[in-house]
């Protein structure tokens, strides 16, 4: 199974490293690779220790009052934003340096 990390260096020079998924799973290490095995252990134990159950649930949950009806409503609403390129310019760059 694949799991998504978030990789931060800290001010330090030091690596913390965040699970999501698992959001108790931290590991603060020395390089990048010691991160990435601490975390790997660390997401092994995790799932040995876990057992993943659906529950049927009767209840229907209360549904609050929406702005739209359609949530695609607004897809679009930001095109002519000149800054969105270059976000997703930064965060491909982001991206490739790792």
């Amino acid at each position: 199974m694949k799991y998504t990390v978030i990789l931060t260096e800290k001010t330090d020079g030091n690596i913390h490293l965040s699970v999501p998924g698992l959001p108790d799973c931290t590991v603060d290490a020395g390089t990048r690779d010691e991160a990435l095995n601490i975390a790997r252990e660390n997401i092994n134990t995790i799932i040995d220790r876990s057992e993943i159950v659906q529950l049927d649930v009767p209840a229907e949950p209360r549904s609050g009052s929406f702005q739209f009806d359609t949530p695609w409503e607004w897809f679009g609403a930001f095109k002519t934003d000149s800054t969105w390129g270059k976000l997703f310019d930064e965060i491909e760059e982001q991206r490739n340096r790792m």
